[in-house]
């Protein structure tokens, strides 16, 4: 008996992990709470925290800039406001992503969070484009800020803003939405330990071009985490392969781990939401009984998880192209 009785002996495998299977061997494995939440409540608590310090530091630092009359405390308020509401964004993407897959969203909601990155990235550039604009006003219009408010505010700024980066710690590299808060927070750390050295300079020099220049410097480091966070985003959202994974690499290590496997083809590769995996392929293997052609799906399932750290595999089995062109040798057992 071969893979299958028509032209094109095929067998499907899919591997997910929820403790059940279905009649047209498939298993699934989303680990649990799902493919791309595995620490859902973390990391909830995490936005948590950093949504709250942001809104205070926003508050702070609108009113000291308002008293000071310092353009580099406004510009900061400005980001903070463009951050918390990025941040709340992203937080109610996370929540959704959380969702179940159903009938009509077969992925289920995972997408929304790289969506909310992208919606982040843009935020980020028409904030640098604001900031921008005031300063080169302020160098038309110069004048000396409160320097003491200003390193009072910005020192409570500094330290709220260390506090952040400890809660987020650690989660940023993986998630793209933690990842996107990281920037903000990593952000206003240096914006705040840049206006601190503002004001030493400032009370040291009565220099007046210091402010809008801390400005600009601060929507400079802004800009660029906007960009890789954009770059980020549209390499999920155009199904880009992951990383460090090819097609060569898919083929390479399933034919060295598995010596049944002749030839990989039609390899597709691309990620639904940060870190989620997927991968289409059609494996080459000689003509055989379709239990055993299940086996090797289901190794090389296991070997597309373990080594390249595929969480979805969907295999489609194939028979040598001389088999297919003249049929199976009927001498054989």
């Amino acid at each position: 008996m071969s893979a299958h009785d028509h032209d094109h002996p095929h067998s499907h495998q899919h591997d997910h992990d929820h403790g059940h299977s279905h009649d047209h061997s498939h298993a699934h494995d989303h680990g649990e709470g799902g493919l791309f939440h595995s620490h859902g409540l973390n990391r909830k608590s995490k936005m948590f925290w950093a949504i709250g310090i942001t809104a205070l530091i926003l508050v702070l630092e609108a009113v000291g800039g308002m008293v000071s009359g310092s353009l580099a405390l406004l510009s900061d308020a400005g980001h903070m406001l463009t951050d918390l509401a990025a941040l709340l964004i992203s937080l109610t993407a996370m929540i959704l992503a959380e969702k179940p897959a159903s009938s009509t969203h077969t992925y289920g909601f995972a997408r929304l969070e790289v969506l909310a990155a992208l919606g982040n990235a843009i935020t980020f550039f028409l904030m640098v484009f604001g900031v921008a604009w005031e300063a080169f006003q302020r160098f038309a219009h110069p004048s000396l800020p409160d320097w003491k408010t200003m390193g009072i505010i910005a020192a409570i700024g500094f330290l709220a803003n260390a506090l952040s980066a400890w809660f987020l710690h650690g989660s940023h590299e993986d998630d793209i939405n933690i990842q996107g808060a990281w920037i903000h927070v990593m952000g206003d750390l240096g914006s705040s330990l840049g206006v601190l050295i503002g004001v030493a300079v400032i009370s040291q020099t009565g220099w007046t071009w210091v402010d809008p220049v801390l400005s600009l410097a601060i929507a400079l480091l802004i800009a660029s985490g906007a960009f890789k966070l954009l770059r980020k985003a549209l390499h999920i959202l155009l199904e880009s392969a992951p990383k460090g994974l090819t097609s060569e690499v898919i083929e390479t290590t399933l034919k060295k781990e598995i010596s049944d496997i002749r030839e990989v083809h039609h390899i597709h590769l691309w990620e639904v939401g940060a870190g989620g995996v997927h991968l289409t392929a059609h494996l080459v293997v000689d003509d055989q009984h379709l239990s055993q052609a299940q086996q090797i799906v289901a190794k090389a399932t296991s070997v597309l998880k373990t080594e390249c750290g595929i969480q979805h595999a969907t295999l489609q089995i194939e028979a040598p192209t001389q088999i297919l062109m003249h049929g199976p040798d009927l001498k054989q057992p």
